[in-house]
């Protein structure tokens, strides 16, 4: 626990004086100067000219390669990109565990995936899927060993916030465990049951490509591959909370074999839900063991700070406080603030890999946001997501879509602001790739609190994990534990 808070402590003491930097929004970079505002003066000094822009982009797509051609003309830059690896998960060897590492923590019992079984699943979701079931049934297998049960049979697993069952139907199916899929959207769980009725074609196939065949197990599944996940894989769509009888619930979808130990996991929990999958591990002594993948950081309420741009209806399903968890930051009434959050959710790996150029789109409504200050309209309307050919035709239908009145305003006054800030709009980019090394940073904050959270709690046998390719799944790290 004192190494977890101590490298909490660090990261926090980083990004704390940065946090009007962090909190700051694009939409503002033309009209608050962002640029000299927040970007330190000795690389404000070593990017002037368009090609200095473009070089620096070059720089941030390549430093996951092992040398930069580019490091040399900026080394203000380039030094500070070092440091921010430093401050990063993948840095951070005593708090981050590899699966390899699980193998110890795990008595050995840490499972692998053998069926070859794409089928109804993007690439991004077979990865994840092929993994995140292995290491759910490999809890499983702890669970039976450290608790000395008689049968599997008497274990199942509750996916919380199931989905489409992606995880569920392959541990059902690969494992042979009992899994409830469990989710608040009616619509996902009808979507979920029909993916599974589709798939029970698809077994039979899969295990003759994985060469599976021959083995007991596959061989048994192969003949019964049509009641192989009816049988195993079971969704509802309920509202789990801390009143929950988890017991009586899954009692009622297994009544034969009545499991009384549970595995909870969860895929990309979204918002709250990550940080209450935590909470009910705690609160539910029947929870023996937890898997936890979190995503969507911009939907955490924040106990410490208003979000003006809060919707109840979002929130609903999982309410009370996503950040922070642990006592530790509560007490310093920590917060992040909703741009941080935003940022979280960054991948700058596969940013870096596809050498993403940040959309034209954040320089438009950079200058749209001058356009609306001389027009006294709304500043802090949101244009949202739209199709365009050029600022003209972007600035146009922005003001068609906030009900501004645009009459004042000429097409040839828009070009002409699309001409005068094209340098400033070649600069945005690298701003947006400046502060995006932070993005990683604040990633590890929202984890280390998780993580810090189960430690005060008591359990020591709770990890941090990274499992996933980032560029496939920006989302990789899982906070495991079991009692």
């Amino acid at each position: 626990m004192d190494v977890v808070k101590q490298n909490l402590e660090r990261l926090v003491d980083l990004i704390k004086p940065q946090m009007s930097f962090l909190n700051c929004h694009m939409v503002d970079y033309l009209v608050n100067d962002h640029w000299n505002t927040y970007v330190p003066a000795e690389i404000r000094c070593e990017l002037k000219t368009r090609e200095d822009f473009r070089n620096a982009k070059e720089l941030f797509w390549g430093q996951f390669e092992k040398s930069n051609q580019f490091a040399p003309g900026f080394p203000s830059l380039a030094k500070h990109i070092e440091m921010s690896k430093e401050y990063r998960l993948d840095a951070l060897s005593n708090v981050l565990m590899t699966t390899e590492q699980l193998k110890f923590a795990f008595d050995s019992c840490l499972k692998h995936t053998r069926l070859n079984m794409p089928e109804l699943m993007s690439p991004k979701k077979c990865h994840e899927v092929e993994i995140a079931s292995a290491v759910v049934a490999s809890l499983c297998t702890v669970i039976a060993s450290r608790t000395g049960l008689a049968s599997m049979e008497q274990i199942a697993v509750i996916d919380a916030g199931d989905g489409k069952g992606y995880l569920s139907s392959r541990v059902a199916l690969e494992h042979d465990i009992k899994v409830l899929g469990i989710d608040a959207n009616e619509g996902h769980t009808a979507s979920a049951e029909q993916r599974r009725d589709r798939l029970k074609k698809k077994v039979r196939g899969a295990i003759r490509r994985s060469n599976l065949a021959d083995d007991e197990y596959f061989g048994t599944m192969a003949l019964g591959s049509e009641n192989q996940l009816q049988s195993n894989y079971k969704t509802t769509t309920k509202l789990i909370d801390f009143e929950t009888d988890l017991i009586e619930l899954v009692q009622d979808q297994f009544p034969k074999s009545k499991p009384s130990h549970f595995c909870l996991a969860g895929l990309h929990t979204c918002g709250n839900l990550g940080p209450n999958c935590l909470r009910l591990f705690h609160q539910n002594r029947h929870i023996r063991a937890l898997c936890n993948v979190g995503c969507c950081y911009h939907l955490l309420v924040e106990e410490f700070v208003v979000d003006k741009f809060y919707n109840p209806d979002k929130f609903k399903d999982n309410p009370g406080f996503g950040f922070p968890m642990s006592q530790y930051l509560r007490e310093k009434h920590f917060f992040l603030g909703r741009n941080v959050r935003n940022m979280a959710g960054e991948s700058i790996e596969r940013s870096a890999a596809n050498r993403e150029d940040p959309s034209d789109k954040l320089g438009y409504r950079a200058m749209l946001q001058l356009v609306l200050k001389k027009l006294h309209a709304d500043e802090n309307s949101q244009v949202g997501k739209m199709k365009c050919s050029g600022f003209v035709d972007y600035a146009r239908k922005s003001f068609k879509r906030l009900k501004v009145d645009d009459s004042g305003v000429t097409d040839a006054e828009l070009s002409d602001m699309e001409d005068k800030f094209s340098l400033e709009l070649e600069q945005l980019k690298v701003f947006y790739l400046y502060r995006m090394t932070f993005a990683p940073i604040v990633e590890s904050v929202i984890l280390l609190d998780r993580l810090l959270f189960l430690k005060e709690c008591g359990y020591d046998n709770s990890f941090l994990v990274n499992i996933f390719d980032p560029v496939v799944s920006p989302r990789r790290f899982a906070i495991l534990a079991f009692k």
